[in-house]
């Protein structure tokens, strides 16, 4: 294919193309081009990417199921929390799940006179993710699950049985695991209850929200939709200072990374442009010939800049690959994906924007003056 025009002037194409040859041709202010923006980009990791990961993995902590758990409580069990609450908190739209819980009961094995003792819970609402029952869909009124070792306490190894009070009877379906935050449920058998039977009194609420940033507002709107005769006597805990947290880190990881990320990019633009000042001084022959040879001054702009664009690639991609690693073993995590994105197109961006005065001097340099022959 030729290369050039029905004008008889090279193809702006074939200037591209000598673009990316001279990534190679000279070498060396390439290799520095690709070192500050690793460097750069690197730095960037080391400083605010090590900082974010370390404050993710603290934020994670404080967004865990206990910190997103608001618990209302009735301890003299007179407030009368309605079972119709469960049905409108869960439809609450940052409620991830809510359930209800009634007062201690001592119960024994019904088919064991002399058993041993231990405590039964009814249970209001669909079990939530966190206790774990491969019988818990199925579960209706009056039926109980228990954990593995209150079922060998109550000699139930086939789990299968009936545990009973004066004031609870409950049929055993099956076996469950509480996880975090509802671990206290692992010593206890959890009777279902669908609140028209005497005596079920919920006395402990649970709602868990989908985000700790939203608990103070989940908690106001909860108590707003909560049913109960004497609201006034409830008890609303929850953790609040962790809410507060989150946000505080969060603003602060904003801060620092502007801070941060600003004054490295602003550095290697400065760095890369005198980098692409020295390649015009070194290429002005090359330049000149290009000149005369009839390629416009926007193609001498393009050659530089795509020069600029591409060294800043392979810089951003090694620095980025090397930040990964580095905050990987010293952070125990790595930033976002979006972070790492964000940081290489920058350092993309940086490294093109300095080369533009570099660019334009080649531009409007004068092809006679360079290839004048003393």
């Amino acid at each position: 294919m030729s290369e050039k025009s029905s004008s008889g002037h090279p193809q702006t194409s074939y200037f591209v193309r000598d673009a990316l040859l001279r990534l190679r041709r000279p070498l060396v202010p390439t290799i520095v081009s690709i070192f500050i923006v690793f460097a750069a980009t690197l730095a960037i990791f080391a400083t605010t990417g090590l900082a974010m990961a370390s404050q993710q993995r603290a934020l994670d902590n404080i967004n865990s199921p206990e910190g997103r758990l608001i618990t209302i409580t009735d301890s003299q069990g007179s407030a009368g929390i309605s079972t119709e609450s469960l049905r409108l908190i869960s439809s609450l739209e940052d409620v991830e799940w809510v359930f209800g819980m009634g007062p201690a009961t001592d119960v024994h094995n019904l088919n064991v006179s002399d058993g041993e003792i231990v405590q039964a819970r009814r249970v209001f609402g669909d079990f939530p993710p966190v206790i774990d029952s491969p019988v818990a869909m199925n579960l209706k009124d009056g039926q109980a699950v228990a954990p593995v070792e209150v079922l060998r306490k109550l000699g139930m190894a086939d789990d299968v049985g009936t545990v009973s009070s004066r004031t609870l009877t409950g049929d055993i379906a099956g076996q469950f695991h509480a996880e975090s935050p509802l671990t206290t449920l692992n010593k206890n058998v959890l009777v279902v209850s669908d609140g028209k039977s005497s005596g079920s009194n919920i006395m402990t609420l649970w709602v868990s929200v989908k985000d700790v940033r939203s608990l103070e507002m989940t908690s106001k709107a909860v108590m707003e939709t909560l049913v109960s005769t004497q609201p006034e006597k409830l008890r609303v805990t929850m953790t609040s200072e962790l809410a507060r947290l989150s946000q505080d880190v969060q603003n602060e990881m904003a801060s620092t990374a502007r801070q941060t990320v600003t004054g490295l990019l602003l550095a290697s633009a400065l760095l890369l442009s005198a980098v692409q000042f020295g390649r015009v001084s070194g290429l002005a022959k090359d330049i000149g010939r290009t000149r005369a040879l009839g390629g416009s001054r926007s193609a001498v702009v393009a050659q530089i800049l795509i020069n600029a664009g591409l060294s800043g690639v392979l810089g951003a991609f090694l620095g980025i690959v090397a930040g990964s690693i580095l905050t990987l073993t010293l952070a125990g995590g790595i930033p976002s994906f979006g972070f790492s994105v964000g940081v290489g197109i920058l350092m993309v961006l940086a490294a093109i924007f300095g080369s533009i005065p570099p660019a334009v001097r080649a531009a409007y340099m004068d092809p006679v003056k360079i290839l004048r022959v003393p």
